[in-house]
């Protein structure tokens, strides 16, 4: 699931209850995460394009 910063809206924090985000705070640094899985691990794919996509995506479902 694709990892968003930053003060979450009412529709990412529906998103983030439902699992289809997780949110993780207003403070970014450039070597951060964008993707975690259910297991808990975390990592950075570099593709801001498809991460911002997939972000839009869950928001969209969870309005």
């Amino acid at each position: 699931m694709p990892i968003l910063y930053g003060l979450p809206t009412p529709a990412a924090m529906r998103a983030a209850s439902a699992g289809r985000v997780r949110l993780a705070g207003c403070v970014m640094t450039p070597d951060q995460d964008q993707w975690a899985c259910a297991a808990g691990h975390e990592w950075r794919a570099g593709d801001d394009a498809q991460l911002g996509a997939a972000i839009q995506a869950a928001i969209r479902a969870a309005e």
